[in-house]
């Protein structure tokens, strides 16, 4: 064949239309597997290639032009009630900021609870098909390590944080790291010392001790100085506000520290109820903030961006036609922001 092979030689070649040719190169599940590995196959005999600037040209008149809908994407819950994930501000700032995204780009987006009486995996796969919904974004479970049963190979899926087992997917997150090398190395510019951290240990743990590594890389720093013990809370104390009072306080009055990095502000409430002056005697750090916990110190997690970043990555994998789960997962890290808030205060000098 002479000259530079296009799209329309090789629908022409397969006997298909052009747009079932176009939607076979992107792997989309509503073309039948025997069509798109005819496609597939002439596309590669033929010396078929995509042209990288007429797919640029492409994306950018379809930027320039009003918002036309190209689909929904699904939502995708599966607490013990429909509405228990709303209860976390974080994943609201989610969808919110996911809704917005899609939005812009001709996408709605629809909320699919999994634990409808009666649903099994394989029926919600075909509602989801049936629907036309191809992309899915996944909320974060109300376990720790949570498993999904989807046809996954019918869907482009994109999830939140590290509540999610299996499969492995595509995900998109706060940078924990540098939140709390930040909240540390901002305690430390305040003059505190003595920083202690109060950890769930059933979070650190699904999350590969993000939290307790990036905690001891920034401690000690001062020559004869030594960092306190972590105080790790178990998951079984997780609603148990009076146990993990009086663990908390055992470790506090043992260890004494100037500060502390604890990721609830309930904690900060129970040093000023024992007559704690905060920040006067100590300070209280949260590496998690959300857009309405301002008062406190700590890092303001971009909760709202998080979800527009999940959404863009989830719209260039339908685009490309990326379904089922992924041979290398990718993460999307985003920063937070130190907010100086009213409960870290700077520490006087130690006399000698």
């Amino acid at each position: 064949m002479k000259g530079r092979v296009i799209l329309r030689d090789v629908a022409e070649k397969a006997g298909v239309h052009l747009t079932t040719a176009a939607r076979a190169m992107k792997n989309d599940p509503r073309v039948r597997p025997e069509t798109l590995e005819l496609v597939q196959g002439l596309a590669r005999k033929m010396g078929y290639e995509v042209d990288p600037m007429l797919t640029a040209l492409s994306a950018y008149r379809t930027a320039k032009r009003p918002a036309q809908y190209h689909g929904t994407v699904g939502w995708i819950t599966n607490y013990p009630t429909r509405d228990g994930w709303r209860r976390h501000e974080a994943f609201r700032l989610y969808r919110e900021g996911a809704a917005e995204s899609l939005a812009r780009q001709g996408y709605q987006m629809e909320d699919f609870w999994l634990q409808e009486p009666g649903l099994t995996a394989r029926r919600a796969s075909q509602i989801l098909h049936s629907r036309g919904i191809r992309g899915l974004l996944l909320c974060p479970l109300s376990v720790s390590y949570g498993h999904l049963s989807l046809q996954w190979d019918r869907f482009a899926a994109v999830t939140f944080g590290y509540t999610l087992l299996r499969p492995e997917l595509h995900s998109a997150t706060a940078a924990h790291y540098h939140s709390m090398q930040v909240c540390v190395r901002k305690l430390r510019q305040l003059g505190c010392r003595r920083i202690g951290l109060v950890a769930p240990k059933w979070i650190d743990d699904r999350m590969h001790r993000i939290w307790s590594a990036a905690y001891q890389t920034q401690l000690p720093k001062m020559p004869g100085e030594r960092p306190l013990p972590t105080l790790s809370l178990d998951e079984s104390l997780e609603r148990d506000d009076v146990s993990q009072r009086k663990l908390f306080f055992k470790w506090f009055r043992a260890h004494r520290p100037d500060a502390v990095i604890a990721f609830w502000g309930s904690f900060c409430g129970w040093l000023r109820d024992e007559g704690l002056r905060v920040p006067g005697e100590v300070s209280f750090v949260c590496p998690i903030l959300q857009e309405s916990e301002r008062d406190d110190s700590g890092i303001v997690e971009p909760s709202r961006e998080i979800g527009a970043a999940a959404a863009d990555f989830l719209v260039g994998m339908l685009h490309r036609g990326d379904y089922g789960i992924p041979r290398m997962p990718q993460q999307i890290l985003l920063k937070g922001k130190w907010n100086p808030g009213r409960t870290a205060g700077r520490r006087a000098p130690a006399t000698r």
